[in-house]
Order: structure tokens, then C-alpha cells, then sequence
């Protein structure tokens, strides 16, 4: 009897462990699937809703997914969490704020500056590692290659004379101003290497409309910086700055204005564009006339393709050029906060 009731009580005891562990690994469960469901669209609570869109439709457009995907790593690249984590977040936050700025209207100014923040930050935390060979920068250099630019073969069906002239002169202005400062400060390596690379990329966008008058005026007037050598107010928003970080700075949201510009030109002309329908009577006089249009919207169609492609990656070019100064600008000294580079112009 005593060896049942000990038998008995063995088995209730194993019973009991293992409705312990159960009830364990299906917390364990639980809390995982969560975690994992977190990213789920159909996650309750958790998904994202998207402004004036069905509920169920919850399908992220490409400027909603990079936008979704920069503003988290944007917030994972924050002090507070593990060194390693916030480099990855501030390496991919870098190139998902240019694909707002590509893919977002109205959100270049955005995009590409979040961008060279994004650059700066990753430049920052990789100073950190013990490793001195890693890299310091996200980007793959710290300076435009002039023949990569000249490669991508920019046309006036891209890019138009006025906005090309403009980056052009904002590059020319930038390059002039710095290597005035370069003299000023014992001849400067890092800003005559700066200057010289803008002196080529204005080059490369002038030749993109070798027919129009080159807008460069070479000699630009230099009696504000020769008062401020070391640092300046920043004419745009008041900030005291080193003044070869304000130069490029303002370089950088030249060429925000020369495409913004542009854009909004764009879409203004394509709100106020109609078709009157003049044409679809004649369309069905005859099947050989309608076919011949059909073709022919086809290869307009095709045309206007070809040409928004273009034009898409002429935008993620510029925005990489705004990324690019600005980041420099940053390695200069000029205030690495959103509240600078976001503040409204006085």
C-alpha cells in the first residue's frame, strides 16, 4: 500500500511539473507571437492605419513604406539603446530618407536633409567602435564623383536650364566661397578639396544645357567673409555656425529650392491640364484611324514612362548631392539637430 500511495504521489508530482512547464512555454508562446505579430498588417492595434483609406486597405505605397521604415529607424538610432543596433538603424535610415525624397512629393526638403542627418549620426556612432578601421560615413565617399554625374546623361527632358543653372551656380557660389576661407585659414586642405569638387560638379550641370548661357559669375562678393573667417550667423536661420559649414549649408538648400521649384511648377501644370475629348469622334471614323491613334498613345505612353523614370532618378541625384553638403557641412560644425536644419528661414 505504502508503495502505491508513494508510486501515486510521484506521478501527481510529475503531472504537476508538467502542467507547470506547459503553462510556462505557453506564456512563452504568447509573448512571442506578439513580438512576432507586431509587424503584421493584420496585427490588431498594431497596424498602420493610413490616412483616408479603407480600413481594410493597408497596403503601403512606396513613399508610405519609406517613410514608415525611416521614422522607425530614425527612432532606433536614439541614444539609449545598444551601440550596434543604432548604427544599423542610422545606416538604413540614411538611404530610407532618400527614398522619401525620391518617392514622396512634397517631402524632398525632408528626405534628403533627415538623410545627412541620418549620415552624420552614423558617422558619429562609428567613432565609437573600438574597430578604428571601420568606416565613418554611410556614404561610400565624401565627395561627388564628377564622372558618375556625367554618366547618368541628364537632358532638358529631366532636368530643365533653369533648375540645372541653379545647382549649378549654388555649386559654383559654395566652391568660391571656400576657397576664399581656405586661403583665410593657412590653406585649408579639407575646404580647398571641397572647392574644387563643387567646382566640377557645377561644371557637369552647366554641360547639361551647353546651349544656354553658363550661369556661373566666377567672382562673387566676398565682404562677409572676410569679417567672418571662423564662424557666422547663418543667414537662414539666425544660428552662429563655422562659416564653411553655413557655405555649404546654403549650398545645400539652394538646390532644395532649385528642384522644389520645379516640382511644384510640375504639378501645378498637370492639375491645370485637360483633355476636351475634341478628338474621339474622329477616333471612330474607321478602324485604321483608331488603331493608328491606339499606337500612338501607346507610344506616348511608353515616352511618358521613360521619361518619369528619368526624371525620378534625376531627383534621387540631387537629393544625394543636398545629402552630401549638408553632411559636410555637419563634419564642419554646422548644428546637427533637426530644429536647425528645419527651422523656418528669417
Amino acid at each position: 500500500m505504502s508503495g502505491s500511495r508513494n508510486h501515486g504521489t510521484a506521478v501527481f508530482a510529475q503531472y504537476s511539473r508538467f502542467r507547470r512547464l506547459s503553462a510556462f512555454f505557453a506564456s512563452f508562446l504568447t509573448v512571442l507571437a506578439v513580438f512576432t505579430c507586431s509587424g503584421c498588417a493584420g496585427a490588431p492595434g498594431l497596424s498602420m492605419r493610413l490616412a483616408g483609406r479603407d480600413e481594410g486597405q493597408d497596403t503601403l505605397s512606396s513613399c508610405e513604406s519609406a517613410l514608415k521604415s525611416a521614422t522607425e529607424n530614425d527612432a532606433n538610432s536614439a541614444p539609449g539603446l545598444p551601440l550596434m543596433l543604432r548604427r544599423y538603424a542610422a545606416q538604413h535610415a540614411q538611404d530610407e530618407w532618400l527614398d522619401v525624397a525620391e518617392y514622396c512629393s512634397g517631402r524632398f526638403a525632408e528626405g534628403s536633409l533627415s538623410s545627412a542627418l541620418a549620415a552624420y549620426r552614423y558617422y558619429q556612432l562609428s567613432q565609437q567602435r573600438e574597430d578604428s578601421t571601420a568606416p565613418h560615413s554611410a556614404l561610400a565617399q565624401d565627395r561627388l564623383n564628377e564622372s558618375e554625374l556625367s554618366s547618368l546623361g541628364f537632358d532638358s527632358s529631366t532636368i530643365t536650364e533653369t533648375q540645372s543653372s541653379a545647382i549649378a551656380l549654388a555649386e559654383d557660389r559654395s566652391a568660391f566661397a571656400l576657397e576664399i576661407l581656405a586661403a583665410k585659414n593657412d590653406n585649408d586642405s579639407t575646404l580647398l578639396a571641397l572647392s574644387d569638387n563643387q567646382k566640377a560638379v557645377a561644371q557637369t550641370f552647366v554641360s547639361v544645357n551647353p546651349k544656354a548661357d553658363d550661369p556661373r559669375e566666377k567672382v562673387y562678393s566676398i565682404t562677409n567673409l572676410l569679417t567672418h573667417t571662423q564662424t557666422i550667423d547663418d543667414a537662414s536661420t539666425g544660428l552662429l555656425a563655422p562659416t564653411a559649414s553655413a557655405v555649404l549649408m546654403n549650398c545645400a538648400r539652394a538646390e532644395i529650392a532649385a528642384l522644389t521649384a520645379k516640382t511644384a511648377q510640375d504639378e501645378s501644370s498637370g492639375e491645370a491640364s485637360s483633355d476636351d475629348g475634341s478628338a474621339s469622334d474622329a477616333d471612330t471614323e474607321s478602324g485604321t484611324t483608331t488603331a493608328t491613334t491606339s499606337d500612338a498613345a501607346s507610344d506616348t505612353d511608353s515616352t511618358t514612362t521613360d521619361t518619369a523614370s528619368a526624371t525620378q532618378q534625376m531627383t534621387r541625384l540631387v537629393a544625394e548631392l543636398v545629402v552630401l553638403r549638408a553632411y559636410q557641412a555637419f563634419k564642419l560644425g554646422y548644428p546637427a539637430f533637426e530644429a536647425a536644419i528645419f527651422a523656418p528661414t528669417k
